[in-house]
């Protein structure tokens, strides 16, 4: 026990470490952590980690699966279905299907069913990596909208099709009737379950007014969805998207805003150890996989590793062309307005199929014989194929996305930052009316004259708020004023500390103005980093 508390430490202290250097480096943290991963796991003396694909399944993915749901705007959810569910459905059993008969031709042995076994364990992307490296860049809201609804439904789609394509190597049979009744039990009921645990749990964040409790039960909420589908034979992973946008969507009217902030603190944490640790694992299990390649023909598996890691490219690409054009067409004929992706768009789109850990879990969690007792056909080749295709599209494609996107000349829209600008005018200048329309009613002198002040605080703001987003002369470097914002509250923090030492303020009153400073220098922040990003 205690080595695996010690070996959990080191490992986040490793996480910690190399976050730090993709940072510097500016390079995805993905990439640098699957790389370190990979370096520890072949170095002398250390402790071998092995991945045990249940921790994948029961620890990892319900939180993170949870936590991206919650952030996914539901009017962006909906308006993009089609893309979002032709990536997450089709496009995942059409690269079941081409990798399926790509490995049966180019194995000798190999059957169709145990081909598409890897198919389903390659076929659903790792968007974590994707948004990692597409998260500084200036590519389309929209690019990044359907690249991240496509992670939030295609494990389940790939999982499933891992379920039915095993049973068959298993067993030597398959029924498209029921396999097709399975699959829509599992996807329907995945659904409602999430949907009728989120509407409960929402009646829960109603009643409860404890920031604490409120968000301790957002961090058990996925594992109960996710167990409780999981009992009933439903898409655990389904159920838990289901439940996350739901009570995402509803959480501004179900929590208090010192939740919200309290759970957007929380969960940034969760999810920074989790992804972290995930990345690093893969790495890790390097030596697992290099053990293998000396009982296998390894020029053959490495041959079919690149070859795969081709087609997934070629056929993420032919799908998405076709499907591209016919939205543009529904949009169309219904006088919808023109979005869909450009051919420079479904490029990027094409190479953001990175694979990640639920692939590396799937190979590693296949069973190790059949119902008539023989070895599961080609174990090791599929388990080999699956780590070499993840190395590949994680590091080689990782890399190259930037240069990609800076060469395509991708161009962010400023139709966000806009509308996101009219909003917070909008909301301002109706607290200026409320608090004139309680001006004009108040008899109270003091009571207008403090008023009034109040409001003065808003007003000025909405002033500095239009000259900065209206004044052609000014143009200032953002970048120095980034750096200069965290100096200038330090030194603010600086002479608050002195206050405390002299006595001058209590530690309680102390803690409440740095909360306060902590909120007003998040938000100028924000508001610099738009503007960074409107100018490129």
């Amino acid at each position: 026990m205690v080595d695996k508390v010690e070996t959990m430490l080191l490992l986040l202290g490793v996480v910690s470490l190399f976050a730090v250097l993709a940072n510097k480096l500016r390079l995805p943290f993905p990439i640098v952590l699957v790389i370190a991963g990979l370096v520890i796991g072949v170095a002398p003396g250390l402790p071998t980690v092995h991945l045990n694909p249940d921790v994948v399944f029961l620890v990892f993915l319900p939180p993170l699966l949870f936590s991206a749901a919650w952030n996914f705007p539901w009017d962006h959810f909906r308006t993009n279905l089609m893309p979002i569910f032709g990536m997450a459905v089709g496009l995942v059993f059409m690269t079941i299907a081409a990798v399926g008969f790509a490995t049966y031709w180019i194995v000798p042995g190999m059957t169709l069913a145990a081909g598409c076994v890897l198919g389903a364990i390659i076929s659903p992307p790792d968007a974590v990596a994707a948004m990692a490296v597409l998260k500084n860049l200036r590519v389309p809201k929209r690019l990044v909208t359907i690249l991240e609804g496509e992670s939030l439904v295609n494990d389940a789609s790939g999982l499933v099709a891992y379920h039915f394509a095993v049973l068959a190597v298993v067993t030597g049979t398959f029924s498209w009737g029921k396999a097709g009744l399975d699959f829509l039990w599992m996807s329907f009921a995945g659904v409602g379950i999430g949907l009728i645990l989120g509407w409960i749990i929402v009646r829960v964040h109603q009643i409860l007014r404890e920031p604490s409790i409120d968000n301790t039960l957002t961090i058990i909420t996925p594992y109960v969805v996710y167990l409780l589908a999981e009992k009933i034979e439903a898409s655990g992973v389904l159920a838990v998207v289901a439940a996350g946008l739901y009570i995402g969507n509803r959480s501004w009217a179900v929590m208090g805003s010192e939740s919200r902030i309290h759970r957007d603190i929380i969960w940034r944490f969760i999810e920074y150890i989790l992804n972290g640790l995930v990345f690093i694992l893969i790495g890790l299990q390097f030596p697992e996989f290099a053990h293998l390649a000396k009982e296998i023909d390894l020029p053959l598996v490495l041959l079919l590793g690149v070859t795969l890691s081709a087609i997934i490219v070629v056929v993420r690409f032919i799908w998405m062309v076709p499907m591209a054009w016919l939205e543009r067409h529904i949009r169309r004929k219904h006088a919808e307005p023109e979005a869909a992706l450009t051919t420079p768009g479904l490029v990027v789109a094409s190479w953001a199929g990175m694979r990640g850990v639920v692939s590396l879990a799937t190979a590693m969690a296949l069973p190790l014989s059949m119902d008539t007792g023989e070895g599961f056909p080609f174990r090791r080749t599929i388990q080999l194929v699956t780590f070499i295709v993840i190395f590949i599209t994680l590091v080689f494609q990782g890399l190259t996305l930037p240069p990609l996107v800076r060469r395509l000349k991708l161009e962010e829209s400023e139709s966000d930052n806009e509308a996101v600008n009219k909003a917070r005018d909008n909301l301002l200048e109706l607290v200026i009316t409320r608090i004139d329309e309680t001006i004009e009613k108040t008899e109270d002198e003091s009571q207008r004259r403090a008023l009034e002040i109040w409001q003065k605080q808003f007003v000025d703001r909405l002033e500095r708020l239009h000259e900065l987003n209206t004044s052609e002369d000014i143009e200032p470097n953002w970048g120095t004023i980034r750096t200069l914002l965290p100096r200038l509250y330090r030194e603010v923090r600086q002479r608050l500390d002195e206050l405390y030492i002299k006595g001058q303020i209590a530690e309680e009153g102390r803690r409440t103005l740095i909360y306060e400073m902590d909120i007003e220098e998040q938000r100028l922040r924000n508001l610099i980093n738009n503007r960074m990003k409107r100018k490129g």
